[in-house]
């Protein structure tokens, strides 16, 4: 019998494309196949994670309320309910459609609180104590939600995780796995605060971390960061050009690199003397620009001639608003790995929303959200979080369109786990994390027109 009769059409379409290895002459061999199940791999290996794979694989068990054919897919869209199911219901509507998602999960810092109600399966799980596998359980839980999330990233689809120490070791292996060692982009490292309450006796630890992956890195293009020109100080000459060109710094023409002949040419200098780049004709000095380039230069005001020790030097104006042909120009690099955002920011930002500090701990700010969509994302984007937390990112898109103008659509899921009694939220009225969550939400989006907000609640099936 056949290894193809027991497979669907599509699956094995998908077997195919992924392990093209294991078939010979377009059919599946049966002893590349044993031979490839047998062998030793290296990999993340843990207690659970087959049961895990397999979860994310399991029929849904809860409905959508209140009842829709499909989710709507222009609107911003919010989810109470336990993040695996919901990916399940998402996968209809929106696979292969979300852009960006951002997730900011339990640490797994062995503390005593961290339970993860999950009502479909058991009434709660303590990942930090069950069966003595703090690890494996934490893993087990991540992996099965990882594996639904993919599929709804688009081909040029990224994900940024933030984590700590605890599990970042871990995550990186696991997400390795799930989305593939070639897809990984960065291992960002992030400042979370200065000063004093230090939680190491040996060391200050004052970072965490957000790692970054793509679905398929070969079609990710990144946007750059605009600098800050207007108030960068090496940007403090001027000239005839101000209006149009701004400021300029001056940039040594000369240059020492590659060698290339054609840019090895003699420059008349103002007192009719030639100069060579290096001081003298060949290796290994050259000018920056070619010769067509140089002499355009001159006619346009881009050239400078200094005598520096009796001798001319050439340099090119730098200016902070035109390139070197005169167009205009943003100045941009590559956004950095290496961040500071600071928690405290997060703090401050909730309790200017709900007029009352200690709502939630450790809250994401709203500028280290934004700088993630503006590396990532277009103006029409659409980005997903699934452990919604605080609500950062749902506010963080909303900001950013208001800023720009643009129509990014954020889908937001967030168990409705209870708020503990004694926590100042609680007191002023909110049951749940998704109550809490909601609720920043709709004040922040109350103050940006045009964002609209869909409500939705996973609940048990029939």
């Amino acid at each position: 019998m056949s290894h193809e009769n027991t497979l669907t059409a599509s699956e094995f379409q998908v077997l195919q494309s992924q392990f093209p290895h294991l078939f010979t002459d377009g059919e599946l061999d049966a002893e590349k196949l044993q031979t490839h199940l047998t062998a030793e791999k290296y990999g993340l290996n843990f207690p659970g994670k087959t049961a895990a794979a397999r979860a994310a694989q399991t029929p849904l068990m809860s409905k959508i309320s209140p009842s829709v054919s499909a989710f709507p897919t222009d609107r911003n869209i919010f989810i109470a309910g336990e993040n695996s199911e919901a990916l399940k219901h998402l996968q209809a509507d929106f696979s292969g459609k979300v852009k960006m998602i951002y997730i900011d999960p339990p640490y797994n810092t062995g503390n005593s609180d961290f339970v993860y109600a999950d009502n479909f399966r058991e009434n709660s799980r303590d990942f930090a104590s069950e069966n003595g596998h703090a690890h494996a359980a934490w893993l087990s839980f991540m992996y099965q939600r990882l594996l639904l999330s993919r599929p709804l990233l688009r081909e040029d689809g990224v994900i940024f995780l933030s984590i700590d120490d605890s599990e970042q070791a871990n995550l990186k292996l696991l997400c390795d796995e799930v989305f593939g060692e070639d897809n990984f982009i960065a291992n960002m490292v992030r400042q979370n605060k200065v000063g004093s309450g230090h939680d190491s006796s040996l060391l200050a630890v004052e970072y965490d971390y957000i790692l970054v992956y793509a679905k398929d890195k070969s079609k990710v293009k990144f946007n750059r960061e605009p600098l800050d020109v207007a108030n960068d100080k090496k940007y403090k000459l001027e000239d005839e050009y101000l209006a149009e060109r701004g400021k300029y710094y001056l940039r040594d023409l000369d240059y020492k690199g590659s060698y290339s002949p054609s840019l090895d040419y003699p420059i008349t200098a103002p007192d009719g003397s030639e100069m060579y780049s290096g001081g003298a004709f060949g290796k290994p000095n050259t000018w920056r620009w070619s010769r067509a380039k140089f002499e355009e230069g001159i006619e346009n005001g881009y050239i400078v001639f200094k005598k520096r020790s009796g001798k001319y030097k050439v340099y090119i104006k730098q200016y902070q608003y035109a390139d070197n042909a005169g167009n205009p120009r943003v100045r941009t690099l590559p956004y950095r790995a290496l961040t500071r955002f600071l928690n405290g920011t997060g703090n401050k930002e909730l309790t200017e929303i709900f007029g009352q500090k200690g709502f939630f701990s450790f809250p994401k700010s709203t500028e280290m959200l934004q700088s993630l969509i503006r590396m990532s994302c277009e103006k029409d984007d659409l980005i997903l979080d699934f452990f919604g937390g605080s609500g950062t990112t749902a506010h963080a898109v909303i900001k950013q369109n208001a800023e720009d103008g643009g129509r990014r659509r954020f889908i937001l899921v967030q168990l409705p786990e209870k708020i503990k009694g004694n926590n100042p939220a609680r007191k002023a009225g909110y049951e749940t994390l998704a109550d809490l969550c909601l609720e920043r939400v709709r004040r922040v989006r109350r103050v940006s027109e045009g964002e609209e907000l869909v409500v939705f609640e996973v609940v048990a099936a029939d």
